[in-house]
């Protein structure tokens, strides 16, 4: 892949190399062109990458216009799937390093429920069965990837797990529309991000609705188990994409999960900006996650039935006993068998299986006390009533 010296001038070019790769040449509704060149502009004017930054994004951009490809190719062959509801979904969000990676992830091994496999959310086509994954050259290409990554930044393994495939954030499907938080994580775009916060998400659910019921073509039966933290920036365009769905919001002392995320997108952002500051990224993460926290407090006071809250404490003593209540909330039953397989997927999966991931507030240039400052109403609402 030649390396873009302007991203903004190869947008033609970035559609002819996703076609070159697929063979394919159908990208669907254009709804997607403004976002795209909005954050071709920011590249090209304000990020500061490296050659492997530059040349990431650039892969990054081809990646998500291919995976709008497969998804349209995979809608003309299966025409009917767009026929299938998705009924009563269920979605886990909340700030990042909140636990939604480990309840996601627990309330998938539940055979009756089916989620987002990483490879499926890169490049959408009807989930084959599993024993014929590793033959499927588009799981080939995204393991092979992830491996790559996991050599260039090991602590990312540590700090946040992603392979091909387990199941993964919704954020994969939402980047084919290239409105998303990650690639202002992956780069100093502030005119990207500013024109994240007020951009209209109908369209953008719209794709990732027609993606997911082409995923599920062969099982609609199963409940679908989605996640991802970027969710609170479009809560009002999911509801009106999909007015049953049950949002399980979880919480967490936003002093710890700050300084968490904080250290997660530093981690990424690295690779591809070597000289960001620490205290550049705590600093924007601050305001960035309040921001869209206090968008989505005022979606949740519209549609207060469709919240279950989890907290972070709560599931780390005891994660199965969440998940029943969760259940029974739903109107659901954990059944033994079920509560059973979960306790031993806990067993497997212990917290720090891949390393240890310590960060403070002042490696990133912030405080607790400056934290809570700026998060004291969602700790009012929360956590006034727990202490």
């Amino acid at each position: 892949m030649k390396l873009i010296e302007n991203f903004s001038r190869a947008e033609q070019s970035l559609h002819l190399q996703a076609t070159a790769s697929t063979g394919l040449e159908d990208f669907g509704s254009d709804k997607y062109i403004e976002g795209l060149r909005v954050l071709l502009k920011a590249y090209d004017e304000e990020a500061r990458f490296s050659d492997i930054g530059r040349f990431s994004a650039q892969a990054m951009v081809v990646n998500c216009l291919k995976g709008r490809l497969f998804t349209e190719e995979g809608i003309r062959k299966n025409p009917t799937c767009l026929q299938q509801k998705i009924i009563k979904p269920i979605f886990v969000i909340g700030l990042p390093r909140t636990g939604t990676s480990i309840l996601h992830r627990l309330l998938a091994t539940d055979t009756d429920n089916q989620g987002l496999e990483y490879w499926l959310g890169s490049y959408p086509m009807p989930r084959p069965p599993r024993t014929q994954w590793p033959d499927n050259l588009c799981y080939q290409e995204v393991d092979k990837s992830l491996d790559m990554m996991r050599q260039l930044n090991p602590e990312i393994q540590a700090i946040h797990e992603m392979t091909a495939g387990g199941v993964d954030e919704c954020r994969l499907l939402l980047m084919h529309s290239f409105a998303n938080v990650t690639f202002q994580s992956n780069a100093t775009i502030p005119s990207y991000e500013q024109w994240l916060y007020n951009t209209d998400f109908s369209e953008v659910y719209c794709q990732y609705e027609r993606a997911l019921k082409l995923i599920g073509a062969d099982s609609p039966e199963k409940c679908w188990i989605l996640k991802d933290p970027s969710h609170l920036w479009s809560i009002d365009a999911l509801l009106e994409k999909f007015p049953d769905a049950c949002i399980v919001q979880t919480h967490r002392d936003p002093t710890k999960l700050i300084a968490s995320v904080s250290s997660l997108v530093y981690a990424a952002r690295k690779m591809g900006e070597p000289d960001v500051s620490p205290s550049m990224i705590g600093q924007q993460q601050l305001e960035q996650w309040q921001i869209v926290l206090q968008k989505a407090m005022a979606v949740r006071e519209r549609f207060p039935n469709n919240f279950y809250d989890v907290y972070f404490d709560d599931f780390m003593d005891d994660p199965v006993d969440v998940v029943d209540n969760l259940y029974r909330h739903l109107g659901r039953t954990l059944s033994k068998k079920t509560a059973e397989q979960l306790r031993s997927w806990i067993a497997e999966n212990p917290q720090g299986k891949h390393g240890g991931h310590t960060y403070s507030p002042e490696e990133f240039g912030l405080t607790s006390s400056q934290i809570l400052d700026h998060y004291s109403a969602y700790q009012t609402q929360f956590f006034s009533q727990r202490s």
